[in-house]
């Protein structure tokens, strides 16, 4: 029996996995909470594929290294997260977002493209290799961190002190995470856009005040935090002094990779909810290689559904920059607290940094990015290569800090929600997912430099 039998024969006991792991309310931030994904997790890594499981502690939530020992000295790692956002309002929900239900042909639940089903694919993957092939060709690591939505604040610590142990013999890692191409198709990246978050909150009193009583005497803390905006951003250009040093120029852009990608302006404007889209060079320019500054939440004064009349006293806006090139996190960080230095000093604004992870980039030759895609090819059929991945996920802990190539292969539909109600996955997503997880273990080792 192959790997697809084998998972043909066997999806209603992988779905039935699936579905216990979303069922877990493994909410980022919430430690307690989180420890059921781990259980559970180290119950699938034990059962399913004999793997050494140790539980690392860290400064927040626990990670997971398990283990699987091949026929050779080479090592791939597979990165993933086991915590998913909170589920929102949960009237925007069609169905209950820790129950997975099936319908139309896809799975919803919180969590599930991001990152469970993406990990469950991983895991299912290797265990049909196991199943249709003994053993691994070589040894397998799998990675998986419970602060992945919260900007994975203590990765970079966890993989450093792993490194000259747990993680000694790594050769390359893979990145389950992210979403395939609009197009529907599996995508390799090479790289993705790095992120500096943060959080500035505006203060003009210690409680808010009704406009009849305190008008024109109080300031209004929403109007001198749109100042303080204003002060950072002017007709969409970011202020700050350095925020734009190291962003690539067009000559600096692979058009050959870019050109070579799908684009459907009419599905991408459908998909997002647009009037229009960009030409797809400067869609993908906009995408991959332009940093951004959003302003992803505002809130001040009376937000219910009444009527008052009251002078808020705070203000606070959420912030997140997409960076791309060499753009520096510490400069940026600095001409920020440059920029609001009086207003700080004063205490009138608090900043909370919320993210700070780097850009990365491959440093895998072109006939090894070949060979890679050639696998994903054969598991699904068809295959993308983008050189950056518009989102971001901590890979500069593989590259800055373990020393080894990494590369992103996600598993999970381009409209999969995640970070919104109803969030899902297809059917074939996670069909093909295993497929590909599959073919990565059973071949992975061609692109690896050392030899058994």
């Amino acid at each position: 029996m192959n790997n697809k039998q084998f998972i043909s024969t066997h999806l209603a006991e992988f779905e039935a996995r699936l579905a216990q792991l979303v069922s877990l309310k493994t909410v980022s931030g919430d430690v307690k909470q989180l420890q059921s994904g781990v259980t559970y997790l180290v119950d699938c890594f034990k059962q399913l594929l004999q793997a050494q499981v140790t539980v690392v502690k860290t400064g927040g939530a626990p990670a997971i290294v398990a283990r699987i020992n091949g026929t050779s000295d080479q090592t791939v790692l597979f990165y993933g997260h086991y915590d998913t956002m909170a589920p929102g309002d949960l009237a925007a929900w069609a169905s209950e977002p820790f129950k997975m239900t099936k319908r139309d042909g896809r799975f919803y639940g919180r969590g599930i493209g991001d990152n469970k089903g993406q990990l469950m694919a991983q895991i299912l993957g290797v265990y049909t290799y196991l199943q249709t092939h003994e053993q691994l060709p070589l040894n397998v690591i799998f990675m998986v961190e419970g602060e992945e939505e919260q900007g994975s604040v203590h990765l970079a610590a966890t993989v450093a002190q792993l490194k000259s142990t747990l993680l000694a013999a790594v050769d390359l890692a893979v990145v389950i995470d992210g979403s395939m191409s609009q197009s529907g198709q599996h995508v390799l990246r090479l790289g993705n856009r790095g992120l500096f978050g943060f959080e500035l909150t505006a203060l003009t009193g210690t409680v808010d005040n009704h406009s009849g009583n305190a008008g024109n005497i109080m300031p209004n803390a929403a109007v001198f935090l749109n100042q303080l905006l204003d002060r950072l951003v002017q007709h969409g250009q970011v202020q700050l002094p350095h925020f734009y040093d190291g962003v690539p120029t067009d000559a600096e852009i692979p058009w050959d990779l870019i050109d070579a990608l799908p684009f459907d302006a009419e599905a991408i404007a459908t998909q997002f909810g647009l009037s229009q889209v960009p030409t797809k060079r400067d869609y993908y320019r906009r995408l991959m290689f332009r940093p951004t500054f959003n302003l992803n939440s505002y809130q001040a004064g009376a937000t219910g559904s009444g009527f008052k009349t009251i002078i808020p006293h705070a203000a606070t806006a959420k912030i997140d920059c997409r960076l791309v090139g060499q753009q520096s996190i510490p400069a940026i960080e600095a001409d920020l607290r440059q920029a609001l230095a009086p207003e700080l000093a004063s205490g009138q604004v608090k900043l909370v940094i919320r993210g700070r992870i780097p850009v990365s980039v491959t440093t895998l030759p072109a006939a090894k990015i070949q060979a890679l895609a050639a696998m994903i090819k054969r598991a699904t059929g068809a295959v993308v290569i983008e050189p950056m991945m518009p989102g971001t996920v901590p890979n500069y802990v593989w590259t800055d800090i373990l020393k080894v190539p990494v590369v992103t292969i996600p598993y999970a539909n381009f409209d999969q929600h995640n970070h919104a109600p109803n969030e899902n996955l297809t059917e074939a997503a996670f069909q093909t997912g295993i497929q590909v997880a599959a073919e990565l273990v059973g071949h992975l080792q061609t692109v690896i430099g050392k030899t058994s």
